[in-house]
């Protein structure tokens, strides 16, 4: 565990430093009390990354350690960035329990760009904590874990952790050059976006930029208790286009900067785009609402944004199924998005015709999509995946059924959770039982990082000497 926790330590650092975001905000806006919870946060951060640097032996990770370290990084940032929430009581709770919970599952919830809420009224809280909500997003969606190793790091170290996250065959022949291509283009993007929503006079500054961080980083935070100010044209159009954006593949972004436009156009991507379209039309048919509206929830939907126009504690059970399919989709592999993915749907399909062809004999054993071949075990491995994914959903919508909730809704909820998505029906808020709680984080850090990932970090199974068995996972 020692390695695990000197890399830890590393990313709490950074996340430390990071921190300095926030509190310049709360200095522009004189928020003295959020500039000390803030603080407060990142002097926990650093320290606790500088005593586990200090104390750990840095060496290279193998790959169960590598799970282990991504999975335990989410809950420690979890942990310590619950602190802000805490110290302010931005919940009103009279419990310190009570408020302890409610403060690890709003970090939680951003950290993994979930976006659900406990809190009941965003415009009262100060800028600064609306806008490090948002930043969470940003921490968690860019993979903090991954990135800032890549500067510090080569070797096996690095190889292991970015099959932990399927970035493999990256953009560039370098995996650490890959790390820092998806740090330029990210930010280049949220500088962008930001500058426009700001410059067209749709929100301030903190807000624009809060508002582009959750849409981009498709984690759904929202930085006013009225989004709906902000979802009709011209600025509407804008935020589809973010989310849309933060749910497409890193590479695609990578083959538009370096003007490879034609190879741009994947099979996923496609996919995507029909996949939206026909939730649009299946939405528009079943429910009576303008086509404005459905088309940005379904967008926030497919997107695992979870922004929210619609009161989905309200729509029909018919319509509450459509966007828990498109939930659970999600967006495309190697991009901010959550859910099982595109790419892992087209190798459904393939695998079909795969099986037969096995049955009548056909000898080939490889399936190939976007130029990337799949042999049998990479095959099983992403069907175990969808599977797994399916069960711990099912598992957690039965515990919210049994706490009296109905079974569409639990359902919608817990594939909301797992999809990292934070679209709600009601059932989320500050007096649901702790343990249900509980089990939401759970979903939300599961959907964070994979389910292969967090069984290979909580299991005792070792690898055979000299013959590790890494588990296949998406080149594109």
């Amino acid at each position: 565990m020692r390695p695990v926790l000197a890399n830890m330590g590393l990313v709490l650092q950074i996340a430390g430093i990071l921190i300095a975001f926030p509190i310049v905000m709360g200095f522009i806006y004189n928020e003295t009390q959020a500039i000390i919870a803030l603080f407060i946060t990142g002097f926990a951060f650093f320290s606790t990354g500088f005593i586990l640097n200090a104390l750990s032996i840095r060496q290279w990770l193998d790959f169960r350690q590598s799970c282990i370290l991504l999975t335990g990084t989410f809950f420690v940032l979890g942990f310590i960035g619950s602190i802000p929430y805490f110290s302010l009581n931005v919940f009103n709770d009279t419990s310190i329990s009570a408020r302890f919970v409610n403060s690890f599952f709003e970090s939680i919830s951003g950290y993994t760009t979930t976006g659900f809420t406990l809190i009941s009224d965003i415009d009262a809280l100060p800028r600064s904590i609306v806008f490090y909500r948002s930043f969470t997003h940003l921490v968690g969606g860019l993979g903090i874990v991954l990135i800032m190793l890549a500067f510090f790091y080569r070797g096996k170290t690095l190889e292991h952790l970015t099959k932990v996250i399927n970035l493999v065959g990256g953009p560039t022949n370098s995996i650490k050059r890959s790390f820092i291509s998806v740090l330029e283009i990210y930010v280049l993007y949220v500088v962008l976006l930001s500058g426009l929503f700001y410059a067209l006079d749709y929100a301030g500054l903190a807000e624009s930029i809060s508002i582009v961080l959750s849409s981009f980083m498709t984690g759904g935070f929202s930085p006013t208790a009225d989004m709906s100010k902000y979802t009709f044209f011209p600025s509407g159009g804008l935020l589809i286009l973010m989310m849309f954006l933060g749910a497409i593949s890193f590479f695609i972004h990578h083959r538009i900067f370096s003007k490879k436009f034609m190879s741009a156009i994947t099979k996923e991507l496609v996919a995507f785009i029909f996949i939206i379209f026909a939730g649009i039309i299946a939405v528009q048919a079943a429910y009576p609402a303008s086509l404005e509206t459905i088309s940005f929830n379904v967008v926030s939907a497919s997107t695992t944004t979870g922004f929210s126009t619609m009161d989905f504690a309200a729509i029909p059970e018919n319509v509450k199924l459509i966007f828990i399919a498109l939930m659970f989709i999600g967006g495309m592999s190697i991009s901010t998005a959550g859910g099982i993915k595109v790419f892992r749907v087209l190798l459904l399909f393939k695998a079909v015709s795969f099986t037969i062809g096995s049955v009548i004999g056909r000898t080939t054993d490889r399936i190939s999509i976007d130029g990337h071949e799949y042999c049998r075990r990479d095959i099983i491995t992403n069907l175990l995946f969808i599977i797994l994914s399916g069960a711990a959903v099912i598992v957690v919508t039965f515990m919210l059924s049994f706490a009296g909730f109905s079974l569409a809704d639990s359902l919608f909820e817990a594939t909301s959770a797992f999809s990292t998505v934070g679209l709600t029906t009601g059932i989320v808020s500050v007096s649901l039982a702790t343990h249900l709680k509980a089990a939401l984080i759970l979903l939300m850090v599961l959907g964070r990082v994979e389910i292969i990932a967090f069984l290979v970090a909580v299991t005792r199974i070792k690898a055979q000497k000299n013959h590790a068995h890494v588990p296949a996972t998406s080149k594109e």
